[in-house]
């Protein structure tokens, strides 16, 4: 009896190892990441970085090991949004994270809780936190919903749907800081209606932003 629980114990070990190996991906540059960690995650913490600050985040892992992260921050009434790049990977328990932005890189230890969940503990970064033993959990985003948030309005097939044309002004000034407005244009595209908002960037670079207009154009 007990050689055959110790056979069993040996085969769980095996098979939760090989599980976990699986899961494993080895980039070009030699680093590793964990695929169970791919897909787009979001989450929300308050209080633990400044007091009084709130921040959310979606944090998109692609399987090249590069990450972008869309950041909101609120603090006194005041709302912030930012958007980092860089890359990813990980090393036993650990995750890395390199930000292009201030060419540093945070770590943290990490544990998947479910397929859909994943907790990170932080153990080094250069931003100060209120909170020393600062912990977060990163939610997948569903299918449906990651559909919706992908649409960043740059493409008319990634068109933001919108209730009027203020809100399109006001997507376009928080995510086109210091930009001109060139021109404003009505379109059709597969038979909807949609508004392409021209701006010139502040590297004098032209990028326009795409709006649904179906909820309200020709309705008053």
């Amino acid at each position: 009896m007990n050689k055959i629980k110790n056979l069993f114990t040996v085969i769980t070990v095996v098979t939760l190892t090989l599980s976990s190996c699986s899961s494993l991906k080895t980039l070009s540059n030699g680093k590793q990441i964990d695929k169970n960690l791919v897909g787009i995650w979001e989450g929300s913490e308050t209080d633990k970085q400044v007091q009084g600050l709130k921040k959310d985040w979606q944090m998109t892992r692609s399987d090249d090991g590069t990450f972008i992260l869309n950041f909101k921050t609120t603090y006194e009434g005041e709302t912030e949004e930012l958007i980092e790049k860089g890359n990813w990977w990980v090393k036993g328990k650990l995750f890395f994270e390199y930000h292009e932005n201030s060419d540093e890189t945070d770590t943290y230890k990490y544990v998947l809780l479910n397929k859909d969940q994943a907790k990170f503990e932080m153990i080094n970064t250069e931003v100060e936190f209120e909170d020393k033993n600062y912990t977060f959990i990163d939610t997948r985003v569903s299918d449906t919903k990651s559909k919706d948030s992908a649409k960043d309005g740059l493409s008319i097939e990634n068109a933001i749907k919108v209730k009027s044309i203020a809100e399109e002004y006001e997507y376009a000034r928080k995510n086109c800081h210091d930009c001109e407005l060139l021109g404003q244009s009505l379109l059709e595209h597969k038979g909807k209606p949609y508004d392409e908002l021209r701006f010139k960037n502040a590297d004098g670079q032209e990028v326009s932003y795409y709006f649904d207009i179906s909820s309200f154009y020709g309705k008053w």
